[in-house]
């Protein structure tokens, strides 16, 4: 008896013929659209996600099953006697406790003035580093200080509320916890946008000796670590430590390095003169851009910028700045800036920030090589407030705040290219030697001819001949 078809159906419920090579085609390929396939996750996006397991990887272990090893924290004891820094007066201990109450006590967030961390996974030497962790190999020691508000200074470590930011170790425990994940969550991972197919191949035979996935967690959680604990220290030592500490393996750039050294009057030139400051230490992790963009200021440029017109010193630079500080006794945050100082740096900046560095992005709006000149590097900055600090030394802050409205007035002309930027970059390209130097000398000159009046237009052409002739 034959089965009525269900009507639309007669053509599609015909029988394929083995021999009909269409149809054997169409019997492998299947009906409609294929699906996407997902795309891998970029860097930055799997960082984020794996930053994000890490930071709630204490809560998450609570949860799991693990609550017997996450003891509630007391008091750090040292395993000997602690020794005393001559230069800071820091207290420093040797501490050897789980890596569940380490992962308990510190975070990698919200640590003072630390670097971005690097690709763990696939950096070669963090990926060996995990490894032998992972097979039982001891990390070098982590630096802890232990603080009142992340800035003050405690007596003992058995004071109550106590803040421990990392000094030295941020990349190692990064590490730890990610071995912790590793061992709990293993190819989830890969699904969970944390880590690449590629990470997993290479840690999966180390970790599935550990056992199953509770088994190889709890021996983890269970290792007993060793970290310095550095207490009796303020914000002026706990900088000290850091650029110290982090310039051994990884050298610390030296953007970071003003970052970290000259904190205190970048915060403050940064909230006087609302300017948009982007940081190494912060601002690469937290957007996930690999440069700054070009319309923000660097946290690196303001220091110098403000160090060339304090000084007037037009070859101020960051390693001359960062060597000076390092070798100062009086240390980073006493720098000999004093309150008039910061005033004046700060209207200074602040005009560049809100009145000439937005009419020249309107003004060469077309012209990327020429609107993020005063935002885009450090040379033009600092040869433009070398010579602002010329005529505030010499003078008074009455004839800059004079001067610098007259350069408005000039950028507000009809005019396509009223600072002569054109004739300025014909001029450089034939500087060959000492380009750098030769570049914030040109600047410097050029700007402070206008300035005191020597010129009524940025005469690049005439500074040039004139260095030229020293």
């Amino acid at each position: 008896m034959d089965v009525p078809l269900l009507p639309g159906l007669e053509e599609s419920a015909a029988p394929l013929d083995p021999l009909n090579p269409e149809d054997q085609e169409n019997k492998k390929m299947p009906r409609g659209r294929r699906p996407k396939a997902t795309p891998a996750p970029k860097k930055v996006e799997r960082q984020e996600a794996l930053k994000n397991r890490i930071v709630g990887l204490a809560e998450e272990l609570s949860g799991a099953g693990f609550s017997d090893l996450l003891t509630e924290l007391v008091p750090i004891k040292p395993v000997a006697p602690e020794v005393v820094d001559q230069k800071t007066s820091a207290r420093i201990g040797h501490v050897e406790e789980t890596l569940a109450v380490y992962l308990q006590r510190t975070s990698i967030k919200d640590n003072l003035s630390q670097r971005p961390p690097f690709d763990h996974i696939a950096d070669p030497i963090y990926r060996r580093l995990m490894r032998d962790f992972i097979v039982g190999a001891q990390m070098p020691e982590v630096k802890i200080a232990a603080l009142r508000d992340l800035s003050g200074r405690i007596k003992s470590l058995d004071e109550n509320d106590i803040n421990y930011s990392i000094i030295d170790g941020l990349q190692r425990s990064w590490c730890y916890s990610t071995t912790v994940l590793l061992a709990l969550h293993r190819e989830k991972l890969v699904s969970d946008r944390c880590i690449t197919v590629e990470a997993w191949d290479y840690f999966r035979p180390f970790i599935e000796k550990l056992g199953d996935p509770q088994v190889a967690t709890r021996v983890l959680l269970s290792r007993t670590i060793r970290y310095e604990i550095y207490y009796n220290i303020d914000l002026e030592g706990l900088l000290h430590y850091m650029v110290t500490f982090n310039t051994a393996q990884r050298r610390m750039s030296l953007q970071v390095q003003l970052e970290i050294m000259r904190k205190p009057l970048i915060d403050e030139i940064e909230a006087a003169a609302n300017i948009t400051v982007f940081r190494d230490t912060h601002d690469i992790e937290t957007t996930g851009k690999a440069q700054k963009p070009r319309d923000q200021f660097a946290a690196s440029d303001i220091a110098v910028a403000a160090e060339a017109f304090i000084t007037n010193n037009a070859q101020a630079s960051q390693k001359e700045i960062a060597e000076d500080l390092l070798e100062k006794d009086s240390g980073y945050t006493a720098t000999g800036v004093d309150v008039g100082d910061i005033a004046d740096v700060v209207y200074m900046l602040k005009r560049v920030a809100q009145d000439l560095h937005p009419l020249m992005l309107l003004i060469y709006s077309d012209e990327p090589g020429k609107k993020f000149y005063f935002s885009g590097g450090g040379t033009f900055l600092t040869g433009f407030a070398a010579a602002c600090g010329y005529v505030r030394n010499r003078n008074n802050m009455k004839m800059l705040e004079g001067a610098l409205e007259k350069l408005v007035l000039l950028l507000k002309q009809p005019s396509e290219d009223p600072l002569g930027l054109d004739e300025y970059q014909e001029l450089i390209k034939d500087i060959k030697s000492s380009r750098g130097k030769m570049m914030r000398r040109l600047v410097y000159d050029t700007f402070l001819r206008f300035f005191l009046g020597t010129t009524t237009r940025l005469e690049w052409t005439d500074a040039y001949r004139s260095l030229s002739l020293t």
